[in-house]
């Protein structure tokens, strides 16, 4: 069986057509990461309910639910994108908590320490991210108005029209006693969440994580482009992790398995299967 995590502002229901591709094969499980989709606003402050640590122990706590309803002994998969992939690997690294038979984690967001080049530019890219968080529009008329401007932006051109359907349906909540609908994960939220991945003791301590492991990276950032840690710490974290191994996946951005949904399954089925011979 599979369980799932979602990137930072994102939810379960954002990859519901890939899940269900999933599901003709395997079992799901799939949750919202506090402040996200289905689950409650954590509170403030958010440095504190949001910090990495909350997030790993969020997730340990899924698991030990999920085993009450699946049992002791199943064998639990874990495959993440971005943002609950960082958490998995905090859990299994700096809390020593490795509860699955195989991880696949499509670009983590790890933030390098400072002795790894490419800190500064980690730190400003995140820094980066905060503020287009904070300036993020949160009232729309519906899923299909948000599907329109997003379609509409070159930065989703390339995306599955299914997947970007379901992606504006599963972000959006009815305005409770009034019209419209507003951001499920508050716009502060989000720009948390790229706060915290700037905690680089993740990174530090990756080498602890002991789990066959798969990391899926886009490709690298062209001469001139947009830099990209992401992308670029794929290599390094699979250096760090035990036996780990890279995949990458040509003519894609780091939302991946939305712009080539069909080769992130050929890449999650690969990493599955290999973990159980």
């Amino acid at each position: 069986m599979l369980l799932w995590g979602h990137a930072n502002g994102f939810s379960a229901g954002s990859y519901l057509p890939w899940l269900q591709q999933i599901a003709t094969r395997m079992r799901v499980f799939a949750f919202d990461a506090r402040g996200h989709g289905g689950s409650d606003y954590p509170g403030e402050p958010l440095a504190q309910t949001c910090r990495a640590d909350a997030l790993a122990e969020d997730l340990a706590a899924v698991v030990e639910a999920l085993r009450a309803i699946v049992g002791a002994a199943a064998d639990i998969h874990f495959a993440a994108h971005s943002y609950t992939g960082l958490a998995a690997l905090r859990l299994g690294s700096l809390h020593g908590h490795c509860p699955w038979k195989s991880a696949t984690l499509f670009e983590p967001p790890l933030s390098p320490t400072p002795d790894v080049p490419g800190h500064a530019i980690a730190s400003e890219l995140a820094e980066a991210l905060v503020n287009g968080a904070l300036r993020r529009r949160d009232a729309w008329a519906g899923p299909a108005a948000l599907a329109e401007r997003l379609g509409a932006s070159s930065a989703y051109a390339d995306w599955d029209k299914d997947m970007l359907a379901a992606h504006c349906a599963a972000i959006l909540r009815p305005v409770v006693e009034g019209e419209g609908y507003r951001l499920a994960c508050d716009p502060k939220v989000e720009a948390q969440g790229y706060r915290m991945t700037m905690d680089s003791t993740t990174y530090e301590y990756a080498g602890l994580f002991d789990c066959p492991t798969t990391f899926v990276a886009s490709d690298l950032p062209k001469e001139g482009g947009t830099p990209s840690w992401a992308s670029r710490m794929q290599g390094l974290a699979a250096e760090k992790v035990p036996g780990a191994r890279l995949v990458r996946m040509p003519g894609t951005g780091h939302m991946m398995i939305f712009e080539q949904p069909q080769e992130a399954l050929r890449i999650l089925f690969e990493s599955i299967n290999t973990a159980d011979r």
